[in-house]
């Protein structure tokens, strides 16, 4: 998981996704692609810290649901966020047998996301970003119901 769960909920969205950032070396990447990619994943990124997800392989399939689940976001915009050349790269490493593997042994968490996201007060408006981004954790997790 990562550090955004309790002790830190008090930082903005913001503040948060250029800590992530910092510590994934993001930054870098984010200057070299368009505006549209880079908005696709600042939502990718908002997600992680918002639903405590780590980076690990596990940790970006949870993301994913989340994305799915609990977001506005579509399909196709997730679908921008993880398009890179180095992404496909990653997956193809992995192994498909390996990568299937993880998704079985990850269904009760993915049955558990499912479960809270259906009981959220509201689903998080990624289109929203911009005035997120000014808010603290602990307020937009308690406007939609987001429950670690």
């Amino acid at each position: 998981m990562n550090q955004y769960s309790h002790s830190d909920a008090s930082i903005t969205l913001g503040e948060a996704i250029q800590k992530l950032r910092a510590l994934e070396d993001e930054d870098d990447m984010t200057n070299q692609i368009s505006a549209e990619v880079t908005q696709a994943l600042e939502q990718h990124d908002a997600v992680h810290v918002l639903f405590n997800c780590g980076t690990s392989i596990r940790e970006e399939i949870a993301a994913h649901l989340w994305m799915l689940f609990a977001t506005t976001a579509k399909v196709s915009e997730m679908h921008r966020a993880v398009a890179s050349l180095e992404h496909r790269n990653v997956l193809s490493n992995i192994g498909h047998f390996k990568l299937l593997s993880m998704w079985f042994t990850s269904i009760p968490r993915i049955i558990g996301i499912i479960s809270k996201s259906l009981r959220m007060k509201k689903k998080l408006a990624v289109e929203e970003m911009s005035q997120l981004k000014e808010k603290s954790l602990l307020e937009i997790r308690r406007e939609h119901g987001i429950i670690l």
